[in-house]
């Protein structure tokens, strides 16, 4: 099993904050912020969820501190608290521009008027406002320096693993190559000798330009930041897939592939998170995989569209989407310059074959080929990719609920006595089977590694409350 980033400081805040500390926050603010606001980052992609969160609060009263010593001015630590409580809330909804998403959330937020002033409330937007302002305009008051300041990360690993889990979510149509060099021209120009991140540290802090030295020294060398990268983001082995990938592709048509990756691919990004850009390459991987490995001699032209355009239409209608994909790709008068009328009619009927019954086979070895490409073969794969799906048609259901429906469903999907149509079985896929058929001999067992697996908090949360863990290539190949 690959590790996944995940966050690793769930903890309350009595953990993070000194006790002196904890003794000067308004304890009914503290109470209402740790139950109301803070449950809410779990909707952040990992970078900004309550661990950093946490790690914000924590430094943000350091800086306080610091900033009382050299100036005598007395902070109030309600501020403090809320600013850093507050800066990241709207991480989610516009991470571009989530520091005026996050500060118009606290603004609106009628609960706050009871333990601030207007003038108050205003001088916390601001400062939240200005957390990233540093690349125009200096924050407007020593609480937006503070926050600015907690904010700088002093963990190169955080840094890695923050650049990669933020452009799996909002790049992946990336390759992971792709998303390396990225991660890596995003970190010189925020942390290199002329970084706009040089900006963002308004107090003294040795541990911030100790890490400074360190990271621009790791992205002057490309070898090694890919080492590190791949290291820190537990992707070795998808690295080596990746190339196994790329080494497949270089079989197609250039402008065929051209065409693919620029018109189609993207329009993944409408799918649910389980049957994305993710799950399609690894699809065209294991087609590549099988039809190498059982000698089957089909065009590589053909088993390449038919794996790029077989989910096409998931989120168009998900219990249809077979037929929907084969009809976008019908309709695609762009393939006519690639295929002849009776190939484009193969294409598409294995499209529409992909998830043949056992009554109904296949019509073609490449409706064959692309069903079995289309199987899970890792438990982590099916836990994971089954979570999301539930969350995406069933979100009120609790997760005992659907632990309950997950163990039957896939009990009966991977029985001895009833297996799923798998047509050419590979040991990558048997050795799955095997795994996956013992764990379901222990219900309690399968039910404990389902919830590891999608880190769950509570049982009794519904499916809607639990955010996940990012679907990574780590997971999905």
């Amino acid at each position: 099993m690959y590790n996944i980033p995940m966050d690793t400081h769930k903890n309350s805040l009595t953990q993070t904050l000194p006790a002196p500390l904890l003794g000067q926050i308004n304890p009914a603010l503290k109470t209402y912020i740790e139950t109301n606001i803070l449950p809410q980052y779990s909707q952040n992609e990992w970078g900004h969820q309550i661990g950093h969160i946490n790690y914000v609060i924590r430094r943000s009263f350091e800086f306080a501190k610091q900033a009382q010593n050299d100036t005598g001015e007395k902070l109030n630590p309600d501020i403090i608290y809320t600013v850093a409580a507050y800066h990241d809330l709207g991480h989610h909804i516009d991470a571009a521009h989530h520091e005026k998403v996050s500060a118009k959330m606290l603004r609106q937020d009628e609960n706050l008027k009871q333990f601030f002033t207007p003038a108050e409330i205003e001088v916390i937007a601001e400062a939240i406002e200005d957390h990233r302002s540093h690349r125009d305009h200096p924050p407007r008051s020593v609480y937006g320096k503070i926050v600015t300041s907690a904010d700088c990360n002093i963990n190169i690993d955080v840094m890695l693993r923050r650049t990669y889990t933020y452009r799996l979510r909002n790049f992946s149509n990336f390759s992971l190559e792709e998303v390396i060099h990225d991660a890596r021209q995003h970190l010189a120009s925020k942390y290199g000798k002329a970084g706009y991140a040089l900006n963002k540290m308004f107090f003294d802090d040795p541990e911030f330009k100790s890490v400074l030295e360190q990271l621009q020294q790791l992205t002057n060398d490309e070898r090694l930041f890919r080492q590190r990268f791949l290291a820190v983001n537990h992707l070795e082995q998808v690295s080596k897939l990746e190339q196994q990938l790329s080494q497949y592709l270089e079989k197609v048509e250039p402008k065929l592939r051209t065409y693919i990756e620029t018109n189609i691919l993207p329009e993944y990004s409408k799918n649910d998170r389980a049957h994305g850009i993710l799950h399609i390459r690894e699809v065209i991987r294991r087609s590549f995989l099988l039809n190498d490995n059982f000698s089957l001699g089909l065009d590589p032209n053909i088993v390449y569209v038919v794996a790029a355009y077989h989910d096409l239409g998931k989120h168009i209608d998900n219990d249809h989407h077979e037929l929907v994909s084969a009809e976008l790709f019908r309709n695609d008068v762009e393939m006519r310059k690639f295929f002849s009328d009776a190939e484009r009619q193969l294409i598409a009927e294995a499209i529409e074959d992909h998830r043949s019954s056992k009554s109904d086979s296949p019509r073609s070895t490449y409706g064959k080929l692309i069903s079995s490409a289309d199987r899970n073969t890792r438990v982590e794969m099916v836990f994971v990719r089954s979570f999301f799906v539930g969350k995406d048609r069933q979100p009120e259901t609790t997760v005992d609920d659907f632990l309950d429906f997950t163990f039957q469903r896939l009990s009966k999907r991977y029985s001895e006595d009833d297996p799923e149509n798998m047509f050419f079985a590979d040991d990558e896929y048997r050795n799955f089977l095997i795994e996956m058929r013992q764990l379901l001999q222990d219900e309690v067992a399968f039910k404990n590694r389902y919830v590891e697996v999608n880190q769950v908090t509570s049982r009794e949360h519904t499916l809607a409350e639990e955010p996940g863990i990012e679907i990574s290539p780590a997971i999905l190949i």
